[in-house]
C-alpha cells in the first residue's frame, strides 16, 4: 500500500500491512479498511507515525488517516453519501479549488509581489481587508492561480466557509438560466441563494460581462448585498477596473472601490524560478544552461512556459532522452521557437566570447583562475550585463553560482578597461559584431 518497504521488515509486512485496502478519502484523511480488529489495533499502537509520513508524501493533502473494519464500511459510507448530498444541496465550490494551485506553490518576484501579499491578507482576514480585491493582468499570468490560492488557504483553517468561485460565464448562464426558466419565482430565488448565501465569491474574468446589461444590473446587485454583510468579494480581469468602460458606471465604481492590484509579465529572473520550481514538482532535473534557454525563449506568459516544460518532458519520455542539454529542447520545442533565428541570451553572449578567443564554455563557467579565462569570464560577464540588463544574481548564478559582488567586479573591471585599453575596447568590439552575426 505504502512505500515503506526499505523502514520494515518483510514478515513485518506480511503480518500487519498486506491485508490493508484504502477506502475514500473524505476531509483530508484517508480511510483504510483492516480485516481484523487486531490488526487495527496494532497497526495504529506501532506504525501510525510512519503511515501518516508515507500518506503526507504521496499526497499533501491527506493530513491523518483512519483504519475500520469491515463491519463498519456500511456506517461509514452512509456518512460518506449524507455528506455528499449536504456539499451538493449547499452548491458552492468550496472544495472544488485545485490543490496545485497554493501559495507555497505560486513564485513571488517582482511582477507578481504586491499581488501576493494582497491575496495572503484577504486569506487570513477575509471580508475586512481589501474588499473587493480586483486582481487584473494579462492571460496565463497566475490570476486563477492566486484566486484558487485564498480559496485554499482560507478552507486550511475554517472548512466550513462557505466560498464559491465562478468564471463570469458560468455566472451570465445561470442568471439567463434564471430567467428562462422562472416559475414563480423559483429560479430567481435559487439564483440570488446562490451566490448571496457565501462567505466569500469569486468571479474570474469579469471582462466577459460586456454587452449583458441585464447580468450588470444582477450583479450589481449580488455584489451591495455581499459587501453591505461583510462578505469578502475577490474579482479579476485583464484591464483595470477604468478601461471597463462597457460597464455601468456604477459598477465600476464599485470594482475600483477596494484594492486594485495588477499582475504583469513576468521578468527573466522570476520565469525561471518559476520553470525550475514547476520541474522540481515533476521530479524532472534541468540544467542551468536548459532553464536559462526556456526562459529566455517563452516571456509572454506563466502558462506559455508550463506547455513548453510538458512538451519537452513528453518529448523526452517519447524518446527516451534526458533533457539534459540545449540541442534535445530545440529540437522537442522547435515547432513553438525559431531555433534558427539569432536569440540573443546569455548561452549566445558567452558562446560568442569562448569562440573569440578560444576557450572551452566550461572553463569560462567553471572556477579555472588562468588569467586568459579570467579576463574572457569578466568580458561575458560584461558583455551579458550591458547587452540583456539582467540581474547580477542572475548573471552570478549563471556563472556557477557566484556571489553579485565577483559580478559587480568583472563589469566594473571590463568598463575601466575599455577606457584605458585600445586592445580590449577593439576586441570587446570584434565580439558584439559577431554576436550580431550568430
Amino acid at each position: 500500500m505504502l512505500e515503506i518497504s526499505n523502514k520494515i521488515s518483510t514478515v513485518t509486512i506480511e503480518m500487519w500491512f498486506n491485508s490493508l485496502e484504502p477506502l475514500t478519502i473524505v476531509y483530508n484523511k484517508l480511510i483504510i479498511v483492516a480485516k481484523l480488529k487486531s490488526i487495527k489495533n496494532t497497526i495504529y499502537k506501532n506504525y501510525r507515525n510512519l503511515i501518516l509520513d508515507e500518506i503526507k508524501k504521496l499526497n499533501t493533502c491527506v493530513d491523518d488517516f483512519l483504519i475500520i473494519t469491515p463491519d463498519e464500511i456500511s456506517v461509514y459510507e452512509n456518512q460518506i453519501k449524507e455528506d455528499k448530498a449536504a456539499f451538493e444541496k449547499d452548491e458552492t465550490n468550496s472544495l472544488l479549488f485545485d490543490n496545485n494551485f497554493t501559495f507555497d506553490k505560486f513564485v513571488v518576484g517582482q511582477s507578481n509581489q504586491i499581488v501576493y501579499a494582497a491575496a495572503k491578507a484577504v486569506a487570513s482576514e477575509p471580508g475586512t481587508l481589501h474588499n473587493p480585491l480586483f486582481i487584473y493582468g494579462g492571460v496565463g499570468l497566475g490570476k486563477t492561480h492566486i484566486m484558487h490560492a485564498v480559496g485554499n488557504e482560507i478552507l486550511k483553517h475554517n472548512k466550513k466557509a462557505k466560498i464559491l468561485y465562478c468564471t463570469t460565464e458560468q455566472f451570465v448562464n445561470d442568471f439567463i438560466d434564471s430567467i428562462r426558466n422562472n416559475k414563480d419565482n423559483e429560479q430567481n430565488k435559487k439564483f440570488r441563494e446562490k451566490y448571496r448565501n457565501v462567505d466569500i465569491l469569486m468571479l474570474d474574468d469579469i471582462q466577459f460581462l460586456a454587452g449583458k446589461t441585464g447580468t450588470q444590473e444582477a450583479l450589481f446587485h449580488t455584489f451591495n448585498d455581499l459587501y453591505q454583510n461583510k462578505k469578502q468579494i475577490i474579482l479579476s480581469s485583464d484591464r483595470h477596473p477604468k478601461e471597463l468602460t462597457f460597464l455601468e458606471e456604477r459598477l465600476q465604481s464599485r470594482f475600483a472601490s477596494g484594492l486594485t492590484v495588477d499582475i504583469s509579465t513576468p521578468d527573466l529572473e522570476t520565469r525561471i524560478a518559476i520553470l525550475q520550481k514547476k520541474a522540481f514538482y515533476k521530479s524532472v532535473n534541468l540544467p542551468i544552461e536548459v532553464v536559462y534557454f526556456m526562459a529566455e525563449n517563452f516571456d509572454s506568459n506563466i502558462r506559455e512556459l508550463e506547455g513548453a516544460l510538458q512538451k519537452v518532458i513528453f518529448y523526452c519520455q517519447l524518446e527516451g532522452k534526458a533533457p539534459d542539454n540545449i540541442d534535445i529542447i530545440k529540437e522537442a520545442l522547435k515547432d513553438d521557437i525559431d531555433v534558427t533565428n539569432h536569440i540573443l541570451s546569455l548561452d549566445s553572449i558567452v558562446d560568442a566570447t569562448c569562440s573569440y578567443y578560444n576557450i572551452k564554455k566550461e572553463e569560462v563557467i567553471g572556477k579555472k583562475k588562468l588569467k586568459q579565462i579570467v579576463q574572457a569570464r569578466q568580458i561575458a560577464i560584461y558583455l551579458i550585463n550591458d547587452l540583456l540588463g539582467v540581474p547580477l544574481a542572475t548573471i552570478g548564478s549563471y556563472f556557477g553560482g557566484r556571489d553579485h559582488t565577483t559580478i559587480i567586479y568583472a563589469r566594473d573591471k571590463i568598463e575601466e578597461l575599455i577606457k584605458s585599453n585600445n586592445m580590449i575596447a577593439n576586441q570587446i568590439k570584434d565580439i558584439k559584431n559577431m554576436i550580431q552575426k550568430i
